[in-house]
């Protein structure tokens, strides 16, 4: 397995030397492989945002090593411009990044930055808006005047258009009514599946990592607590629910059921595979 991004005893810490010290990061160790579907929880302030934001250089670890493709990014002479194309990140709040005049003009300005030729830079950005499901008659839109579910594609074909090899994306489906929600997150497993990529999802909600991603990382007052297979994590239902967290609703369900007597497996973490664990105890009871 290649390993992308690695992270060794790594510690942020917010305003040092200020004597207000508080730690962000505390000696994180953490692997993160080629083609993961990772998913991030924790409460915030939990330290997950300034996760992502060391993942591509963005803020600088207080000390510990990040290492990319086994390269150190902090190293003298590492090209951080090159890091930021190959990890891409979209921010919680696209208004954030979306600043240009038309979405065309948005999703050109990334690969603009990197010298192409003109026809690469719109072969790109077609490439990436087409990707996202963005139809042509938006093209020359005001990214402001825009839904909030299409402001989300925009800011991902953005990244998208750079060809990273890791996504990151903090919350994406912060402020969507739900069916807006899994259509970014139907998006970025297609995305996951069809280019190749690693992607890496910070959310609050464990429904959505429970469905989506095949490892999660736990963040809690910015210790990394629990990483692992969903189905594993979630058995940490009492350790969850004293940091604050829960387990999904459909696992939830399975322990109200087996602690009213019904004699029913736990490990279902998605709707369907709830009902699938109630229909073999049905089935043995019968």
């Amino acid at each position: 397995m290649n390993m992308s991004i690695r992270l060794e005893n790594v510690n942020y810490i917010y305003g040092e030397g200020s004597g207000q010290e508080k730690w962000a990061l505390k000696n994180i160790n953490l692997a993160i492989h080629d083609r993961e579907f990772i998913g991030i929880v924790g409460h915030t302030g939990s330290g997950k945002s300034t996760l992502t934001q060391l993942l591509n250089g963005l803020e600088k670890p207080s000390s510990g090593t990040i290492y990319y493709n086994d390269e150190d990014i902090q190293a003298d002479g590492y090209e951080r411009r090159k890091l930021r194309q190959k990890v891409g990140l979209v921010f919680q709040y696209p208004e954030h990044q979306l600043f240009e005049v038309s979405v065309i003009k948005d999703v050109e300005f990334g690969p603009r930055n990197l010298g192409l030729s003109n026809l690469d830079v719109e072969k790109r950005s077609f490439d990436a808006l087409k990707q996202v499901g963005l139809s042509d008659d938006l093209l020359d839109v005001a990214p402001f005047a825009l839904s909030g579910g299409q402001k989300r594609r925009v800011a991902i074909a953005g990244v998208l258009a750079m060809q990273p090899e890791v996504l990151i994306l903090d919350e994406p489906t912060a402020g969507l009514d739900p069916a807006g929600r899994t259509e970014i997150l139907e998006l970025l497993k297609k995305l996951h599946e069809e280019n190749n990529i690693t992607v890496i999802l910070v959310s609050h909600s464990m429904d959505d990592v429970a469905r989506y991603a095949g490892r999660i990382l736990v963040m809690n007052q910015g210790e990394l607590v629990f990483d692992g297979e969903p189905q594993k994590v979630f058995r940490y239902r009492d350790e969850l629910r004293k940091i604050g967290l829960d387990v999904p609703q459909s696992t939830n369900i399975l322990y109200e059921l087996r602690d009213r007597g019904m004699a029913v497996g736990t490990e279902g973490i998605t709707p369907e595979q709830a009902a699938e664990c109630i229909a073999d105890s049905l089935r043995r009871q019968s």
